[in-house]
């Protein structure tokens, strides 16, 4: 059974999309956790304010550092690079 061209283009179509389908729910993530790469959570703070004075101490240590929702939808986690972890651990532990 011969078909027309635009009928075999269709159904290619149509196969690649399934498939496209197929593999969308196959590695589909039920983890709803974020991944940031690199990044390493030093806090969790309840609210913006608190995660402004966090990031405004670590800037004075030089530190850079990052502010994302966590996971649970309740307050803030602040984020730093690997090689700057200990620093700012220790400049939130040192008052």
């Amino acid at each position: 059974m011969d078909l027309p061209a635009p009928y075999l283009s269709l159904v290619a179509l149509l196969v690649v999309g399934g498939l496209g389908v197929v593999l969308r729910w196959a590695f589909k993530s039920d983890d709803r956790k974020r991944d940031y790469g690199l990044l390493r959570e030093i806090a969790k703070v309840p609210s913006r304010t608190a995660a402004g004075f966090v990031e405004e101490r670590l800037r004075a240590v030089g530190v850079r550092a990052t502010t994302v929702p966590a996971e649970d939808g309740e307050g803030l986690r602040v984020l730093v690079f690997p090689a700057d972890e200990h620093t700012a651990i220790a400049a939130l532990l040192d008052d």
